[in-house]
């Protein structure tokens, strides 16, 4: 899979109505979740993963300084149309931003893509201290009977789609070490949720279970991320750990073999 405009052309017309008719979140439910946030209107804000500018609406209700960047230079010229103060073609591991630059990082159903550990440095880099970051994704571990979290892991592998899903339980155990501090966390238990606004507000309570298939941490900067001590620690996964169990219970030797006998539905 590549992100460029065909990808973003698919996405465009994806947002209006997914392909399991779950409910995707557009800016009405980014809007009552950046509230959260609590962002001032003289923040210095990166909608980071942009692709073309479908969030601007809602970040321009918290700031007027938003700034941008994607993978595809075609959702980059078309995000341009939209009054940004700068968008540039970069990813989140390498966003082409100086050190220590924003007091926000908005990252919005992206992470899903991005390997955590150097998309992380990126972001605690780019940020300054105390900078605040919001980031959703997808969650390694959810119910085992959310058939459509299911299927849309299934059909994304299928389809040669880089998830990656993230080991909620150890970024939350190393926020330190990626240089955060948590603020809140918000569960989405099935998928669908999301655009439902149908959360579990955990605050900042993260030692008890945290079962769902999408999440939403809200945390600030107190550090450097420590690369080093995190070298040995697993943050993400290329298959859910859910999925994984199904497949052992099922007699499979793994995700991958489970979702080949399956099947595209």
């Amino acid at each position: 899979m590549k992100f460029d405009k065909k990808y973003t052309e698919y996405w465009t017309s994806a947002v209006d109505k997914s392909v399991d008719g779950t409910s995707i979140a557009g800016v009405k439910e980014v809007l009552h979740l950046l509230q959260y946030l609590r962002l001032d209107k003289s923040d210095l804000v990166l909608d980071l993963g942009c692709s073309f500018g479908r969030m601007h609406q809602a970040l321009a209700e918290y700031s007027k300084f938003i700034y941008g960047v994607d993978l595809d230079d075609y959702a980059v010229k078309k995000a341009r149309k939209k009054p940004y103060i700068d968008v540039r073609v970069g990813s989140a591991e390498h966003t082409g931003f100086d050190k220590n630059f924003f007091n926000v990082v908005f990252c919005w159903a992206v992470f899903d893509v991005v390997d955590h550990k150097k998309g992380f440095r990126e972001i605690n880099r780019i940020l300054k201290n105390q900078g605040k970051l919001f980031i959703s994704g997808k969650n390694d571990t959810y119910f085992k009977d959310d058939t459509l979290a299911f299927n849309a892991e299934k059909n994304a592998f299928l389809k040669d789609f880089p998830n990656k899903f993230t080991d909620l339980s150890s970024v939350l155990l190393n926020l330190k070490l990626i240089g955060f501090k948590l603020d809140k966390l918000l569960i989405f238990p099935r998928r669908g949720d999301v655009g439902l606004l149908n959360f579990i507000d955990k605050g900042i309570e993260t030692k008890d279970n945290c079962i769902g298939y999408e999440y939403l941490i809200i945390c600030h900067k107190i550090g450097r991320h420590d690369a080093r001590a995190l070298k040995d620690i697993s943050l993400e996964n290329s298959t859910s750990k859910t999925a994984k169990e199904k497949a052992n219970e099922a007699g499979f030797k793994g995700a991958e073999e489970l979702f080949n006998s399956l099947g595209i539905n």
